[in-house]
């Protein structure tokens, strides 16, 4: 198992028996065609079982209701955060589209049930961390929205939920088509004290490049990728520990990313939750920042119990 200093934990749902494409929201699941719920089921543990492999754990959150189609791509379930007291609390989402408002009653029961833990809805439409990008070890925070078609994070939320994530934060505009989050266009990849960002220009808005730049320094390093590359969604590939878990399309030029920071890669194929879904293994994930393994029950780890099965009868 790869040397870690903290273990990191990542929530995970998985898709039920008869998980579909419901909202159909984004450029990719627009115009897919039906999925195979079996496959993508398979696909969902291949993803729990790398990072697992790759020295991560997995908290699962069951599905409780078919209808909740988006509940799997977890990267917009929230962000664990510390109040103004210090106690750990969870920063609940809003979502865009209507089919996926409900998931957010969901989360809340999973979080307290499961860990205790009080609760904050944000009050504007905010997709989580699809727009909060961590970049120098989590300290600093790129907070994304977009304008145009595929929008979901506003741009109002932004005075609610960066001050509660982090000291260090902006926020960037990007052109909402065909991008809708902020991790289908940034990621940063970090070993020991060292970032290299991936971003694809193309993605911003005028201006919002040298803005991020500025707010990086010079001492993080961006590697520009073009918008095919962006489309294969090079910055949803996952980083646990010092592998990076990525699509098959990870390209050559992210790899640059990656062979610098000596990281290694773990592709994996994703025809029905990446292909048609529009989600890779960022989207399929959340980082709960700050919690610590002892304090993640039995019963909700995936290395204790890795298949779906003991989870939900769904």
């Amino acid at each position: 198992m790869p040397h870690t200093t903290c273990r990191p934990i990542f929530l995970m749902s998985p898709p039920t028996r008869a998980w579909h494409l419901k909202g159909r929201a984004n450029f990719r699941s627009a115009s897919a065609t039906e999925v195979d719920a079996s496959q993508a089921r398979a696909e969902w543990s291949a993803l729990a079982d790398a990072i697992v492999e790759a020295g991560g754990e997995v908290v699962v959150m069951p599905p409780q209701d078919d209808a909740l189609t988006g509940l799997i791509y977890t990267a917009e379930s929230g962000e664990l955060f510390r109040d103004e007291q210090g106690d750990l609390r969870f920063l609940l989402p809003t979502m865009a589209s209507p089919h996926r408002r409900l998931e957010a009653e969901l989360i809340e029961r999973f979080i307290r049930d499961s860990f205790g833990l009080q609760t904050h809805r944000v009050q504007h439409t905010w997709e989580a961390q699809g727009d909060a990008i961590r970049a120098a070890h989590g300290d600093q925070i790129v907070h994304t929205f977009g304008e145009g078609p595929y929008q979901r994070t506003s741009q109002a939320a932004y005075a609610e939920v960066a001050p509660r994530l982090s000291p260090q934060h902006i926020q960037l505009g990007f052109k909402a088509d065909p991008w809708f989050h902020g991790n289908t266009f940034l990621q940063f990849f970090r070993r020991r004290t060292d970032t290299i960002g991936l971003v694809c220009p193309d993605a911003l808005l005028d201006g919002e490049l040298e803005r991020l730049q500025a707010f990086l320094g010079p001492d993080i390093e961006l590697v520009f990728i073009s918008p095919e590359e962006s489309r294969g969604y090079d910055t949803n590939a996952l980083q646990v520990c010092d592998t990076v878990i990525a699509p098959t399309s990870f390209s050559k030029t992210a790899r640059r990313a990656t062979d610098a920071l000596d990281l290694q890669v773990k592709t994996l194929p994703l025809d029905e939750l990446f292909a048609k879904g529009g989600g890779a293994p960022v989207c399929l994930t959340n980082r709960l920042w700050g919690l610590d393994i002892a304090e993640v029950p039995d019963e909700v780890r995936w290395s204790l119990q890795p298949s779906i099965e003991a989870y939900t009868t769904l």
